[in-house]
């Protein structure tokens, strides 16, 4: 059982869990960028690549991280939390609950800055980037076409 996430689950490691089920367990992530990041995860070990789970799978982790989140906006008083599936670092299906502290009703935030990368960097952003040509995008499209008529 080298999985970390696993080891939550059967508790061999300490963890602080903010809301358990038969089969999904969410818990703070002891790495936070902000107070109650969470972590959700279900109890059996499952690809961390979650939007390749069969329907009932995804759904049922989906649900049940609907769950934390009106956890988290009851208990830390926030308007919402942003939800990020990347599936990296642990090989366990997991999704992360961010807390969105201080929007005060707010559901505009213009950030500073853009931020632009063709490659996964560690982390996501929802940062807008520059602008893209109508060329670049219609570019980007037909790539994304071309590998449609691959799969069918």
């Amino acid at each position: 059982m080298s999985c970390i996430f696993c080891r939550i689950v059967a508790r061999t490691v300490p963890s602080y869990r903010v809301l358990e089920d038969e089969h999904h367990v969410a818990f703070l992530s002891i790495f936070p960028n902000t107070p109650g990041f969470t972590v959700v995860i279900p109890k059996t070990h499952l690809s961390s690549d979650v939007l390749a789970l069969d329907d009932k799978e995804y759904m049922d982790l989906l649900l049940f991280t609907k769950r934390v989140d009106k956890v988290l906006r009851q208990g830390l008083n926030v308007d919402r939390c942003a939800l990020i599936i990347e599936g990296l670092m642990v090989p366990h299906a997991h999704a992360k609950l961010i807390p969105l502290h201080g929007l005060d009703g707010r559901t505009t935030v213009l950030s500073e800055g853009t931020a632009f990368t063709e490659r996964y960097v560690g982390y996501v952003t929802s940062m807008e980037g520059p602008p893209m040509s109508g060329q670049d995008l219609a570019d980007v499209l037909a790539a994304i076409r071309s590998g449609q008529s691959k799969q069918t």
